[in-house]
């Protein structure tokens, strides 16, 4: 479809609907198969800490993110981006800058000062991407630890 005759939108998604459509996105993005419950989704929406964001064209929903507010001690509330996906058919195509800058719109009505997405150094994209609408490239180690 021609870019110039599409509707595009971002949104907060709000129904479990709309969380599964984001799911199939991200499943095709990461290349992963993802299994969630209702009841799973449904606390994702009713959490308050919770920003889960929409880019829906035409009707569809082709991308969004996951970002969830933090407040550490220090006083300076931050948003950390856990999840942003644009469907491989829709993907550079400023799609995932509007969600971004919507994003920081939401940010700042929270009062939060930083906003923040971690990249593996190995998915070239992801970081060509974060570096193109102007992160601020901090290199950190990241530990996780599995809890059994």
């Amino acid at each position: 479809m021609d870019t110039k005759t599409r509707t595009e939108i971002v949104r907060e998604l709000q129904q479990i609907d709309e969380l599964k459509e984001l799911i199939t996105v991200f499943s095709h993005a990461f290349e992963t198969a993802y299994t969630v419950t209702d009841i799973y989704l449904q606390s994702m929406l009713d959490n308050n800490t919770a920003i889960i964001l929409g880019v829906v064209v035409n009707s569809k929903i082709v991308g969004g993110l996951v970002a969830f507010e933090m407040m550490p001690i220090h006083g300076s509330k931050e948003l950390y981006i856990y999840d942003i996906a644009i469907h491989p058919d829709f993907q550079n195509q400023g799609l995932g800058a509007k969600l971004v800058e919507y994003l920081k719109t939401k940010a700042k009505q929270r009062g939060v000062r930083t906003v923040f997405v971690e990249a593996e150094s190995e998915d070239v994209g992801a970081v060509a991407f974060y570096r193109a609408i102007g992160g601020e490239e901090v290199a950190v180690n990241h530990f996780n630890f599995s809890i059994e």
